[in-house]
């Protein structure tokens, strides 16, 4: 009945299930005298219809009736599925707070099998680790360790959860993907020939797609059993709006973390994640077979088995694992850019190598290929990005080595045709970075284009000031992070400045990047070296002495005041730069830009010791922004006085 109070009945639904209940206020349309409210419930990160009302009262009442029918058809589905798990095949559900312990004692109770935890404590390194373990029916599952004995209890719960839907839904019904058995029930010895028919199963077919692609979550189940390793995913970073949200996660296996997966649910990025720490442990692996110079291969497949006399359980499990895989999914290609890449176009090109735009086929989605030849400077920055996660520094993935270069003949050479090209130089290796695509055009053409204005009229540009202490406030909030980890980027420019898909600005080349260690000597001398680009860099880096994070500051300061000021192309310019990087603004600055002249003559001070640090800026440029907002409402209500 429309009467009912639905706010309430979603609230007490909302405490029952302990799920997080917002309401966004998406906007109103209308005149004054019949204005239309429009709200929509957000329950865990999933946004719910909009309700529509003559009042904000009667639009949440609207929203919540939405999202409270649309809870009630979910848990109808889901219930109708649960009956149905005896005969059909298990779906991953939709929504992402399942209780994956009383799922599993549903299931226990349906199947007629005794779902056993068995929970421990280990002493960690700082605190106790409480881990957990299930026995359901005769098979006992793998540890999972977590903070809390809830965690690790609910953890373990889940990794039981994925792998009984995994075997309901592989290509083969017969020979399904299975926890360890009992101890006493089965001997390695007798197991080999058992693990590779299992490996050839982990695969599930998609309702959606007429292809079979890797369930890699269950072959690094797998492997991490067979192994006793401990695995853990964890959640980097979630982001998006509620209706369509992104996440991030990384597998951490005995402690080392792989690189971190995307995907737009939890399982999708699990599923990432677990693909990308699988292909890190194949690369591993090959390594470790050069490096102990005793590798054989087969002439037609190139698949790396170490050949030892007494191989570890560990070692045979990993090679019958390795491949299985490799010889049932065709993973060994000539070049991993071409087999997981498709719809390759080049971006960018110069002394450093060229940037790509490819679609990766599993994830579907476009990101950035750097690939450069292997130096120094190149595994400076992706060891850097690899540890930054930061919304206005470019999004690092992963990254890997090739003995060729993939070439790319644009139309202006008559030709469409790519290939690859192997070093003439045997010893050569090009480096593949994987990252965050982002617009071609950089900060460094943004200032340009707004740079055709005429003097005049860029000064009387409003919006230029309000986008420009936008940008700033992006960029020092970068900084601010990337200072925080003791990082000087010592490049700061704008042609280093970028803008992703969503207008965001980005900072990249983090090949300058250096650590600041006041205790280490070779790192002393590290920040010294003249190194940047001279119109940016600070006095003291420029005069070679001993620096620190405050070059940053210093290069800052020169972009804003280029943000603001409309430099002219002739040679009245280097004149006008010099004075500003002395400190003195040309003449009119002050006067049309009076905030925002103090703040910039900070930041551009000869002794390091007197510039902001980036969290104080931060705090100016948010108090600027406020400024000039309130000049803008000032300004409307004049012109409409």
């Amino acid at each position: 009945m429309e009467s009912e109070n639905y706010v309430a009945k979603l609230n007490e639904f909302v405490q029952r299930k302990r799920l997080e209940l917002s309401y966004e206020d998406v906007g109103c349309s209308g005149p004054d005298h019949i204005k239309t409210f429009t709200l929509r419930a957000v329950l865990n990160g999933k946004a719910y219809p909009d309700g529509v009302g003559k009042n904000k009262k009667e639009a949440k009442q609207n929203a919540a009736k939405n999202a409270f029918s649309g809870l009630l058809k979910e848990t109808a589905d889901s219930t109708e599925h649960a009956a149905e798990a005896s005969t059909t095949p298990v779906r991953q559900t939709s929504i992402n707070n399942i209780n994956y312990i009383c799922w599993l004692n549903e299931y226990g109770q349906k199947m007629r099998l005794i779902i056993k935890p068995m929970e421990t404590t280990k002493l960690g390194q700082f605190n106790t680790v409480y881990c957990c373990r299930f026995v359901v029916g005769d098979k006992e599952y793998p540890e999972v360790c977590g903070k809390t004995k809830r965690e690790a209890k609910e953890e373990a719960a889940k990794l039981v959860y994925d792998d009984i839907c995994s075997s309901r839904t592989t290509e083969t019904g017969d020979v399904k993907y299975s926890a360890v058995s009992s101890p006493q029930k089965e001997k390695w010895s007798q197991n080999e020939d058992d693990i590779c028919d299992r490996t050839k199963s982990l695969s599930v077919k998609t309702e959606d797609s007429s292809f079979t692609e890797k369930n890699f979550i269950s072959i690094i189940n797998f492997y991490c059993q067979k192994t006793r390793c401990t695995q853990d995913y964890i959640l980097v970073e979630r982001c998006g709006p509620p209706h369509s949200p992104q996440f991030f996660y990384k597998l951490v296996i005995n402690n080392k973390e792989y690189p971190v997966g995307e995907g737009k649910s939890v399982k999708e990025a699990k599923q990432s994640a677990a693909q990308l720490a699988w292909f890190a442990l194949q690369e591993q692996q090959s390594v470790d077979a050069k490096s102990k110079n005793m590798p054989t291969s087969t002439s037609d497949s190139a698949i790396v088995v170490i050949s030892s006399p007494n191989p570890s359980k560990d070692q045979v499990c990993y090679n019958f694992i390795f491949s299985a895989f490799c010889l049932n999914s065709a993973c060994v290609n000539s070049n991993r850019f071409t087999s997981e890449f498709d719809s390759i176009e080049r971006v960018g090109k110069g002394a450093f190598g060229c940037v790509f735009k490819a679609k990766q086929k599993l994830l579907d989605k476009y990101f950035a290929i750097k690939i450069v030849r292997c130096k120094e400077k190149a595994l400076r920055e992706v060891g850097t990005l690899s540890d930054l996660h930061h919304s206005n520094i470019v999004r690092y993935y992963t990254c890997w080595m090739e003995d060729s270069e993939y070439q790319w003949d644009s139309p202006a050479d008559s030709s469409t045709t790519s290939q690859l090209v192997p070093s003439i130089k045997s010893s050569t290796k090009y480096l593949y970075i994987q990252m965050e695509l982002c617009d071609t055009r950089t900060l460094r053409v943004w200032i340009d284009e707004r740079n055709t204005q005429n003097v005049k009229k860029s000064l009387r540009d409003f919006r230029r000031r309000e986008e420009s202490v936008i940008i700033a406030q992006q960029i020092v909030s970068g900084v601010e992070y990337f200072h925080s980890k003791r990082l000087i980027h010592r490049d700061l420019k704008p042609a280093n400045i970028m803008f992703g898909q969503d207008g965001e600005v980005k900072i990249g080349d983090f090949g300058l990047v250096t650590t600041e260690t006041d205790d280490d000597a070779e790192n002393l001398m590290e920040r010294t070296e003249y190194k940047g680009t001279p119109s940016y860099m600070a006095p003291e880096q420029k005069s070679r002495s001993t620096y620190d994070r405050k070059v940053d500051i210093f290069s800052l300061g020169l972009i804003y005041f280029e943000l603001l000021w409309n430099l002219s192309a002739g040679p009245e310019r280097k004149a006008i730069w010099d004075d500003a990087r002395s400190q003195k603004l040309p003449h009119g600055f002050l006067h049309n830009f009076p905030q925002e002249y103090q703040i910039i003559r900070s930041m551009l001070c000869m002794k390091p010791e007197d510039r902001p640090e980036a969290s104080q800026l931060k705090k100016e440029f948010e108090d600027c922004a406020h400024a000039l907002y309130t000049l803008k409402q000032m300004n409307r209500k004049i012109r409409t006085v």
